[in-house]
């Protein structure tokens, strides 16, 4: 038989080339990076051992027989070897943490050991019964035993992309799994067409494709050059998981805010690239992330006290010196944490209390901060930790309070309301959260994840169709004084084809006591555009209520502390009854908060009040339980008028 080995010339150098690219980018110590280059590393010995293969089937006293059978062994082999990559990089794209993640690995590698076995078996038999060592492809029971097993992992590998289809995302997925089912394809032709070396081409051309579809550098860097925090926490969480050394320096800029503000935010950048280089040439194996917008994070291996004393001395005096941008120059101070883990911090749990304390911590420049001052217990710091991991990995869930119309008598609209339930913490009382994300600057996040929800959950499930005619969406003093705070929510409703009396904005008493050109201009903005607005916990804020005829409230939510109190205080029924009058005459509906028995709803039906908002008809709950309890709702007795 003769062999056209063209594709295998053609694979080698794809595969010189793209390893050449590879090692010229920004590269990363993750998981998804060593995998791919493994791959890389297999896939070129593979398609030397091809040729090799073909060289001895061509030229039989090249070498001896055990030589040639050697180069068959292991040729066969490497077949196994690139499929279990391809599997083990979808796996490192799924993100999991490291215990699912070595689980999965575990799995993937002990079920070569049946494969190879088969292999190790079949050449040693062959070369014992004296069988002239054929090349891998002219075999079939080989070569069916390679298509079996590359069916069995792309279906392992399928399973994996569909249970973990919101890490990987569909663009990743769908490239990884396109490239390993061209490479069944590959094979199944190769039984039928042995004399054509396509598989190693086929492989080749799907790590180039995985190289710029995948392994996207600018997903892992960020613009300072240092990468992304969530791989920060991921690497300290594997090196504790393992019991691996390493040492860490915080460096946290003063004045990052008012740097931005003067020179901008890409000139900023530009001087944190200057820092990030500096950090990585530190030691070969320094790691540099972005751990918040004012730190920047160095971490390397094991290393001695003497090695670890030289570090944060040569980082303290470089930042004695200008950085360079361009043409630019500047002084940047700051702060310093340094720590040696896990000698000094002993577990993952303690480091990240150190990690959120050491955020609220101000020091003068060039402190180094004690690391023993930073791990103590926290609550607000176990706190703010939840935020950031919940901002991390998606986490934040929508819930939905049914708003019930007196006109109606049925359920016409919801509150969103944020819930946050930690896998650390337990359940995060939302009141406390939002301040503290406010106070840290988190609310702006946030707020945008929790309104991109409710326009996917409102147009995806038809609530209009269900007679749900807006949601409610609550907005921060903070929130609206951001100036293109309008522009951006309206650009969402948009995407998701949202018509504007879907949504209603909930605008506490705080906002809109801020005489502020910026909240004006984005309530306005709303207001043109056809949003409706409505004035939050009303009865808890200022006495000043000229912004109920200055803004264009439509509706006014009382809260529940008014109702609750005229239960039992008469000045304060007193109090509430004269709120419904003012309401009406200025022509604003009413949606009472906090109803929870049937003498308040008579109260409230005898005021004409609009809406009822409360547990009487239902607590929070997740939109699916939110969407049944719409459909299956029957109009309490108390309600019938």
């Amino acid at each position: 038989m003769s062999f056209n080995v063209c594709f295998d010339i053609a694979a080698f150098l794809i595969l010189a080339l793209t390893f050449f690219y590879f090692g010229s980018r920004r590269k990363a110590a993750l998981s998804l990076y060593r995998i791919y280059y493994v791959a890389m590393l297999v896939m070129m010995a593979m398609t030397v051992l091809d040729l090799l293969t073909v060289a001895y089937r061509i030229w039989p006293d090249l070498a001896g027989r055990e030589i040639g059978a050697i180069v068959n062994l292991f040729n066969a082999a490497m077949q196994f070897c690139i499929v279990t990559q391809y599997v083990l990089y979808l796996l490192a794209n799924a993100s999991l943490d490291e215990i699912r993640y070595h689980k999965w690995r575990r799995v993937i590698l002990l079920s070569l050991v049946p494969f190879e076995g088969v292999i190790l078996y079949h050449s040693v038999a062959s070369y014992l019964a004296g069988h002239e060592g054929h090349v891998f492809r002219e075999c079939a029971f080989l070569q069916w035993t390679l298509t079996g097993g590359l069916v069995l992992y792309f279906i392992g590998a399928l399973i994996i992309a569909i249970y973990y289809r919101k890490n990987l995302g569909f663009k990743h997925a769908t490239h990884m799994l396109g490239s390993f089912a061209l490479l069944l394809l590959a094979e199944a032709f190769q039984i039928f067409h042995p004399d054509i070396r396509m598989i190693s081409i086929i492989i080749a051309l799907g790590l180039v494709d995985l190289n710029f579809s995948v392994q996207r550098p600018e997903e892992i860097f960020d613009s300072t050059d240092a990468m992304r925090r969530k791989y920060f926490r991921t690497g300290v969480m594997t090196d504790y998981a393992h019991g691996i050394s390493f040492y860490v320096v915080f460096i946290r800029l003063h004045d990052y805010r008012m740097l931005v503000d003067s020179i901008g935010q890409e000139d900023t950048d530009g001087l944190l690239k200057s820092v990030t280089s500096f950090l990585v040439n530190l030691r070969m194996d320094a790691l540099v992330y972005h751990d918040e917008r004012d730190t920047l994070v160095l971490k390397v291996g094991k290393c001695s006290e003497e090695e670890r004393a030289r570090i944060l001395h040569e980082i303290r005096e470089r930042f004695k010196m200008p950085w360079r941008n361009g043409m630019m120059e500047s002084m940047l101070t700051a702060h310093f944490m340094a720590a040696y883990c896990p000698e000094e911090i002993p577990d993952a749990l303690q480091f990240r209390r150190m990690v959120s304390n050491l955020i609220r911590t101000e020091a003068e420049p060039d402190t180094v901060i004690p690391v023993q001052q930073l791990v103590q217990e926290d609550k607000e710091g176990q706190m703010l930790e939840a935020i950031r991991r919940a901002l991390d990995n998606n986490s934040f869930e929508v819930y939905y309070q049914p708003i019930y119309s007196t006109k109606e008598q049925r359920i016409v609209a919801a509150e969103a309301l944020i819930r946050l339930f930690d896998p650390e913490y337990g359940f995060i009382p939302p009141e406390p959260m939002i301040a503290l994300a406010e106070r840290e600057g988190y609310i702006l996040r946030i707020g945008e994840i929790v309104f991109t929800e409710v326009c996917r959950f409102f147009t995806e499930n038809h609530l209009d169709r269900l007679g749900v005619e807006y949601i409610e969406v609550n907005l921060s003093a903070v929130q609206c004084m951001q100036n293109r705070l309008a522009e951006e929510f309206l650009e969402i409703m948009r995407k998701f084809n949202l018509p504007a009396e879907s949504i209603n904005f909930e605008i506490t008493e705080t906002a809109a006591m801020i005489s502020n050109a910026t909240v004006i201009k984005n309530i306005s903005h709303f207001e043109l555009h056809g949003v409706s607005l409505s004035l939050d916990d009303y009865g808890t804020g200022y006495s000043n209520i000229s912004y109920l005829y200055n803004l264009p409230f439509m509706l006014m939510k009382i809260d529940k502390s008014l109702l609750w109190s005229a239960d039992e205080n008469e000045k304060a029924e007193i109090t509430l009854r004269n709120t419904f009058r003012m309401a009406q005459r200025l022509h604003m509906k009413v949606v009472m908060e906090g109803v929870e028995t049937e003498a308040q709803i008579r109260k409230l039906l005898e005021m004409n009040c609009d809406y009822f908002q409360g547990y009487y008809f239902a607590k929070p709950a997740k939109g699916e339980d939110f969407i049944n309890y719409v459909k299956n709702f029957r109009l309490p007795e108390v309600c019938v008028r």
